[in-house]
């Protein structure tokens, strides 16, 4: 009951803030926090990047939480454009992978079995970072692509770890 009771209020201080997120993008982690300090208007303002907290603004209300990810161009943004980012949301990275010969699996269970010859296997991964002063649950979690390869050449290979 009490675990059900944290998701909720979590979801109600996420969507409360009248403080809309930047999508990006920012060439470095001073810019994120310029840009939310700039729009700063009285409610509680927490952001962190690749699940790092790196800025806590303080204020009233139910609170901001602002997620940004180091994508592929080395640029920062809320939502990456390709899946070999460091670090996203899970519904962004799915969405990379709906061809027919792509299986997918997150936490090591089978999401997307593939439905074709040609093969790529994906894993994604949850990872956690630092703890928010302001969501119930512990750590920030985000996912990421920690394996992806092709049966028929290397044409995509990643080896990696949450931290890598």
């Amino acid at each position: 009951m009490f675990k059900f009771f944290g998701l909720a209020l979590a979801s109600l201080l996420v969507a409360g803030s009248a403080l809309a997120q930047n999508d990006g993008s920012f060439s470095t982690i001073q810019a994120i926090k310029k840009h939310t300090s700039g729009a700063h208007d009285g409610w509680r303002t927490v952001t962190f990047v690749d699940g790092a907290l790196v800025q806590d603004l303080p204020g009233f209300g139910p609170a901001t939480v602002n997620q940004y990810f180091l994508c592929e161009d080395m640029r920062y943004r809320a939502v990456c454009s390709n899946p070999e980012a460091r670090a996203a949301e899970l519904g962004t990275l799915t969405a990379f992978f709906q061809s027919p010969g792509e299986e997918v699996y997150i936490d090591n269970v089978l999401y997307k079995p593939r439905t074709a010859p040609w093969t790529d296997t994906v894993k994604i991964t949850t990872c956690y970072g630092d703890s928010s002063p302001v969501l119930w649950g512990g750590a920030i979690k985000y996912y990421r692509v920690t394996h992806w390869s092709n049966d028929f050449g290397p044409s995509h290979h990643i080896d990696r770890g949450c931290t890598d």
